[in-house]
C-alpha cells in the first residue's frame, strides 16, 4: 500500500486565496452600488419628476449618483480599489442625503 500519496478529497480544506476573494467582493461591491443607486437615487428622483420645476430640481442628484455610479464601475475595471472604496463611501452618503 502506497502511503506517500494523499487523496486530495480526503486532505485538509484549503485556505481561501484573499487575493480570489477580494476580486468577489469587488464585483459584489460594485453590483451593490448599483443597485443603490438605481433604488435610492434614480426610482425615486425620476418619479417626483412633474413638470420643469421638479425636474431641474430631482434631475442633478439623478445625474450626480450617474457619475458616481461611472466612477466606481471605473475605478472597479481600473482595479484602483482605494478609488472604489471612496466613491463607494460618496455614492453611499448621496443615496442617504436623498
Amino acid at each position: 500500500m502506497n502511503t506517500d500519496r494523499i487523496n486530495p478529497a480526503l486532505a485538509a480544506p484549503a485556505k481561501p486565496e484573499w487575493g480570489q476573494v477580494w476580486h468577489v467582493t469587488r464585483a459584489v461591491l460594485v453590483v451593490w452600488a448599483v443597485a443603490v443607486w438605481a433604488l435610492l437615487i434614480l426610482l425615486p428622483g425620476m418619479e417626483q419628476i412633474k413638470d420643469m420645476e421638479t425636474a431641474t430640481l430631482h434631475l442633478p442628484y439623478v445625474l450626480m449618483g450617474l457619475v458616481f455610479v461611472g466612477a466606481v464601475v471605473a475605478a472597479h475595471n481600473l482595479r484602483a480599489d482605494r478609488h472604489l472604496l471612496w466613491f463607494l463611501g460618496v455614492l453611499l452618503l448621496l443615496a442617504g442625503w436623498m
